[in-house]
């Protein structure tokens, strides 16, 4: 973990209201799943940084940007932000996602497809093509999905139906299972709204996958001092405490390590 201010490159709008924020490096390694926290350098409106996926990274380093949908004050400032001007970067923190998982099922909602394509890099480094489920209201809310071009095997689903699978992601996942392009006993992994994950984690439950879960919990420090973003949880990787900080432990659970 470390603590650096880093310049602005550029604002890249991904549609829908998304925006690619990319920050000159040095970047350090960041696993698929690690987060950082952020704040602008001067003129910071609320009294917290927020936390953030790394959505991508040069391979050198030199460069890494962050997914951000400006919803409130600390993300509209973001996203305010202009070229050349500071952004405070603090990580990598947290756990990834499980590296010994050789091909996952992604499961992504909104910006919850952040986390992804990092991984889609790694798994095309390994010359193996990421499969990803990307899922949101509207053709416009699959903010990003043009960066996965020629990277990942994208299946896309709208609420609308306006693009990909009519229906929610978690029916195009049924689907997939139906017709045996996802089979039980195959690993998810899964990040978006609350009761996206939810509901991902019950199906994966009843279809025999094993279902892990990278949470968007509130968070304030970020590094455990805070005890801010616990969740409640069961397992033996707690040793006996009932709840978990996100910011520590997190943000990747295995789905049956969280209790409901």
């Amino acid at each position: 973990m470390q603590t650096s201010v880093h310049r602005l490159r550029r604002c890249r709008d991904l549609g829908g209201g998304s925006f690619a924020l990319e920050v000159d490096g040095p970047i350090p390694p960041t696993e698929p799943g690690q987060f950082y926290m952020l704040r602008t350098e001067h003129r910071w409106p609320v009294q917290l940084p927020r936390p953030f996926s790394l959505y991508d990274r040069a391979a050198d380093g030199s460069w890494g940007s962050f997914l951000v949908k400006p919803v409130g004050e600390g993300t509209r400032a973001l996203c305010a932000l202009r070229p050349g001007e500071g952004m405070v970067l603090n990580g990598p923190l947290g756990q990834p996602f499980p590296r010994e998982i050789e091909d996952p099922v992604c499961i992504a909602g909104g910006v919850g497809l952040a986390p992804f394509l990092l991984l889609a890099r790694q798994q095309k480094a390994k010359g193996r093509d990421l499969r990803l489920l990307f899922g949101g209201r509207t053709r416009a809310a699959l903010s990003g999905l043009e960066d996965f071009a020629g990277l990942a095997r994208v299946s896309t689903s709208t609420d609308d139906g306006s693009h990909g699978f009519a229906g929610m992601v978690t029916a195009l996942l049924d689907d997939q299972l139906q017709r045996g392009a996802v089979e039980p006993g195959e690993v998810v992994f899964c990040c978006g709204p609350d009761p996206m994950m939810h509901a991902v984690a019950q199906l994966c439950e009843a279809r025999s996958l094993r279902c892990f879960l990278s949470l968007e919990t509130y968070m304030a420090c970020g590094y455990g001092v805070c005890n801010g973003c616990t969740v409640a949880v069961q397992g033996e990787r707690f040793k006996g405490w009932p709840y978990s900080r996100t910011c520590m432990e997190g943000p990747v659970y295995e789905a049956c390590e969280l209790r409901h």
